[in-house]
């Protein structure tokens, strides 16, 4: 499909023709237009040699053929002084394809290639044009004598029919001429052929030929890893269309039995397939589909209603990559009582059959036992059972850590003691083995407090997390507690003492108004080594006391190289107070830029090409332009050996992408 990105434009120097516009690109501009991270892609495709059929437009922009997982059409223009790109290709935005038509544009100049003329009738704008239409191409009447096909999913015609046009067609015919078009499209097409021959399959009674043939392509299909490579859009995903298409043929057909039986090796083998598969998702999406149909014929199915939620259930609690989506929604269709009653004894009897596996570590464990007994207490729910929830939840807190879906339940019945009591077991048994269940309980704990706006015990709680884990956003949870528990100023003072000097306050006292937090005290990751520099400078930012952001920069100077955030975090300081001291921010990022540099490797180049762009806007906007000139030059002097660092001063310097090498 043609996507437009006339939405992506940048201004360009103006000119006397559109030929020269091209010319005065230089890189920075390119990479406005198009973005840091495409310009590169595009710089790769030129260099492989994937445009072709380079020529100008009557208009004097460029269209070009530009090879990728497809051929794409693509075609720039100036409109108004502004780049403008136009790109079979999916992709929203400026792509690639574009970047690399306006290089070979350039780099054919510079070689005094002549970039000859092509008019409207050319097939590359045909298919620009007809970008929104939903029929596709022939091949027929193709002008261009050297036209390879583009895919058929990405090409259009330029009219459209009525929507009906094809069944009228159709009914016009006679049985003979029918029965000729199926032919030559069987022959034509492998896929129509398969499902004429599925269809007499089925019409012949033979199913178990047809369901014998699907088994072997499931096997077959959950042999093939999925692959994708993120960074240039090439993969492989293996196709489970057929398979979807005979499962949908079986169902309607009221063979729901036949689907559900071959649903269950359909998870198993995706199972192992998306294990081994890496791409973003598309062979699990694949196998999903297939599996939804599978849900659908289990309601249809001879099998009872308990066991079909069974069936439900066992699937879901098999599926570690969220294939069976259609588990939930099965379920959560109208069940009668009794088939819930009896889906809940039958978990029941499942869980009190499950043991320890040696092999598998206790959190998955944990986990997995967790899942199944989810499914239980939802069954209970449903059946009405609502007295046995809560002990359950208690015998599985003791034995998986479930604490915090037992304070849950607890808290849903306003049952606050017994809440209060299973928070603090909790957390005395997940602290050490499991953290952040314990850091769900403190939270639970506070929110508790917070319902029964006991102010001064839920900024107490923040303050054990402040004092525990330091921070602007721990900070700020304390100071807005504190404040609605009329304590504000005395709390802030004490928790900016404490970064300060390391010096935790002592409850109750009249320098720390608040009480104990009423729980096991915490224990940190970290050691804490005053003065906290990193978090007063965090703080003093949010807070826009940009003195205060360079006294504290000032004073853990010399902690810099170790500082746990490293140079983004001298960035952001840059950033901060780059308004009111420029010339702070200046040197700030000259020292990073000149640190990044001597590291001698192209990422670091381009990370110091970022801090030394922001160089360059501060001294121009500061009318230093010719100072910035000369700033360049002599890191071109002093690193005059490095040939890829040289090219990225080219690019600050504003030179034309003609001018370089």
């Amino acid at each position: 499909m043609a996507m437009r990105k006339e939405n992506s434009r940048h201004k360009a120097q103006s000119k006397n023709s559109l030929a020269e516009r091209f010319k005065a690109l230089t890189w920075d501009e390119l990479q406005e237009w198009a973005g840091g991270v495409i310009v590169p892609r595009g710089q790769r495709y030129q260099r492989s040699g994937q445009v072709h059929g380079l020529a100008r437009t009557s208009s004097g922009g460029l269209v070009a053929w530009v090879l990728g997982s497809h051929r794409y059409a693509t075609r720039v223009e100036m409109e108004d002084g502004e780049l403008v790109a136009v790109c079979t290709c999916p992709y929203e935005g400026v792509c690639k394809h574009a970047v690399a038509v306006v290089i070979e544009c350039l780099e054919q100049v510079k070689r005094n290639r002549m970039i000859p003329t092509v008019f409207e009738q050319d097939q590359r704008f045909q298919l620009l044009e007809h970008d929104g239409d939903e029929e596709e191409w022939g091949e027929d009447g193709a002008t261009d004598e050297d036209f390879v096909p583009v895919p058929e999913r990405s090409m259009r015609k330029a009219g459209k029919a009525a929507p009906d046009a094809w069944l009228s067609f159709l009914e016009q015919q006679t049985h003979s001429q029918l029965l000729e078009f199926l032919k030559d499209l069987a022959q034509r097409h492998p896929d129509i052929r398969k499902f004429l021959e599925d269809r007499h399959n089925l019409s012949a009674g033979a199913v178990p030929k047809l369901v014998k043939s699907l088994r072997a392509e499931i096997a077959g299909l959950s042999q093939e890893s999925g692959w994708r490579n993120h960074w240039s859009g090439e993969g492989a995903i293996p196709d489970y269309s057929r398979v979807r298409n005979r499962l949908e043929v079986l169902l309607a057909q009221g063979h729901a039995d036949v689907v559900v039986e071959v649903g269950a090796q359909l998870l198993e083998a995706g199972t192992k397939q998306v294990e081994t598969s890496d791409d973003e998702g598309e062979t699990a999406e694949e196998i999903t589909s297939c599996m939804d149909i599978v849900f659908q014929a289990l309601s249809r199915s001879s099998r009872t209603s308990v066991e079909q939620m069974c069936w439900a259930v066992e699937a879901d609690l098999a599926d570690g990559y969220e294939l069976c989506r259609g588990a939930k929604p099965f379920l959560d269709r109208s069940h009668p009582i009794e088939a819930w009653n009896g889906l809940a004894e039958q978990l029941a009897r499942r869980l009190t059959k499950d043991r320890r596996n040696r092999d598998q570590d206790a959190f998955s464990e944990n986990f997995q036992r967790d899942r199944l007994s989810n499914w239980l207490i939802l069954a209970l729910e449903r059946a009405g059972r609502h007295a046995e929830i809560i002990p359950l939840c208690r015998q599985e807190a003791v034995k998986t850590g479930s604490y915090p879906r037992l304070v849950e339940h607890l808290t849903k019945a306003k049952q606050w003691k017994e809440t209060e009591v299973w928070i603090r077991k909790g957390i005395v048994a997940t602290e050490k083995q499991w953290p952040g269940i314990a850091a769900q309980l403190r939270t639970a704990f506070r929110e508790m407090h917070e319902r029964q706006q006991d102010w001064p015990a839920v900024a107490a709680l923040r303050a054990a997390e402040f004092f525990v884990e330091p921070s602007v956003q721990t900070f700020q949870a304390l100071e807005k507690a504190a404040q609605r528990a009329e304590v504000g100023a005395e709390v802030r003072a004490a928790a900016l003492q404490y970064l300060e000097t390391g010096t935790r306050p002592q409850p109750s006292t009249q320098l720390w108004p608040l009480p104990e937090s009423g729980l096991k005290t915490m224990t940190g990751r970290f050691p804490i080594r005053p003065p906290l520099s990193d978090v007063l400078i965090d703080i003093a930012i949010a807070e826009e006391r940009l003195d205060e952001v360079l006294r504290w920069y000032d004073r853990r100077k010399p902690r810099s190289r170790s500082w746990d955030s490293g140079w983004f975090a001298e960035d952001r300081i840059a950033d901060a107070v780059v308004a009111k001291y420029p010339e702070r921010a200046v040197t700030i990022w000259k020292q990073l830029a000149e640190a990044q540099i001597a590291l001698t490797k192209p990422k670091a180049y381009d990370a110091a090409a970022g801090y030394l762009r922001k160089v360059g806007r501060v001294m121009k906007q500061q009318g230093k332009g010719q100072d910035w000139q000369s700033y360049l030059a002599v890191l071109r002097q002093a690193n005059e050996r490095k040939r890829r660092f040289v090219d990225v001063l080219d690019i600050l310097a504003g030179r034309r992408i003609l001018d370089m090498k």
